[in-house]
C-alpha cells in the first residue's frame, strides 16, 4: 500500500577465523656449539624458518595484536658467561627485530613479546598481513666454540602475553548488530587463560568486561585473552561469529 514503508529483513551470516598457533617446531634435533663471538648477519644464521599466520578472511575481523613465544635450552656454557640470541623478521635491521637475549646460566630459557601498532609495529604489520615471513635465529657468545644449545623454538599466534586486560584486544569484531559467537583458545605455557568481550566507549578505547557473553549487541567490541604468566602465550584458536542485522 502506498505510504508504508517496506518492512526490513532479517540477515543471518556467519564468519569464522582460525588463526592457530604456527610454529617452528624444535630447530635444533642435537646439540649445537655457538661459535661466533659477535651478532652473525641473517645471512649467517644457526636456524631460520618461515611461518604463515593466516590473516580473516573477511575484513570485518580485525587482528589487532600478535604474541610471539621463545624457547631456548642452554645445555653448557664452557668458559662462556653469556650466551646472546636476536631473533629478527625477514629483514636485518633492529626495527625487525622480535627478540634481544643475553642470557648467563644454563636450562630452559623462555620469553615472550607482544606486537601491535604501539610495540615492534614494524613486525606487527608483517604478521598481519597473511604472508610467509622468515624468522632468523642468531647465537653468539662471549667465548668462540664452548656454549652449547640443544632446543630452540619459536611460537606466534593471534592473541597476548599480557597478565591482564589490555587495550584494544586482540581482534576487534568490526561490525554492528546482534551477535552470538563461540571462541576456542590456546596457551603455550603453564598458566590460566582468560577470555573476555570489551567494551567500547569514548574515541574507540575499549575496556575489559568480568565476562564473556555468549551473545550481545555488537559495535566494533575487542576480544581480549591473556594469561597469568608473563612467558607463556595464550592465543585465539578459533572463533565463530554469527551476526544478525536487518536488510
Amino acid at each position: 500500500m502506498a505510504g508504508l514503508s517496506k518492512l526490513s529483513k532479517e540477515k543471518i551470516e556467519t564468519l569464522t577465523y582460525t588463526p592457530l598457533a604456527p610454529t617452528t617446531g624444535d630447530k635444533e634435533a642435537g646439540t649445537h656449539t655457538i661459535v661466533p663471538t659477535a651478532r652473525p648477519a641473517i645471512a649467517s644464521a644457526q636456524y631460520s624458518h618461515s611461518l604463515t599466520l593466516p590473516k580473516p578472511s573477511d575484513a570485518r575481523l580485525v587482528v589487532k595484536r600478535i604474541a610471539a613465544r621463545l624457547n631456548v635450552n642452554i645445555a653448557g656454557l664452557g668458559t662462556a658467561t653469556h650466551v646472546y640470541c636476536s631473533v629478527r623478521v625477514d629483514v636485518d635491521d633492529t626495527d625487525h627485530e622480535l627478540f634481544n637475549e643475553d642470557w648467563t646460566s644454563i636450562g630452559d630459557k623462555l620469553d615472550a613479546v607482544d606486537t601491535h601498532d604501539n610495540n615492534k609495529a614494524v613486525i606487527f604489520n608483517l604478521l598481519s598481513d597473511g604472508a610467509a615471513h622468515t624468522f632468523y635465529f642468531l647465537f653468539w657468545a662471549d667465548a668462540a666454540s664452548q656454549a652449547t644449545i640443544d632446543l630452540v623454538q619459536l611460537w606466534e599466534g593471534v592473541g597476548s602475553c599480557s597478565t591482564g586486560p589490555y587495550l584494544p584486544g586482540c581482534l576487534i569484531l568490526d561490525f554492528a548488530g546482534f551477535t552470538s559467537f563461540s571462541v576456542t583458545e590456546g596457551q603455550i605455557g603453564t598458566g590460566t587463560v582468560q577470555v573476555r568481550i570489551g567494551t567500547k566507549t569514548f574515541s574507540g578505547h575499549c575496556y575489559a568486561s568480568s565476562r564473556i557473553p555468549l551473545s550481545f549487541l555488537c559495535n566494533s567490541n575487542p576480544l581480549i585473552i591473556y594469561g597469568s604468566v608473563a612467558t607463556d602465550i595464550v592465543y585465539l584458536y578459533l572463533i565463530e561469529v554469527n551476526i544478525r542485522s536487518e536488510q
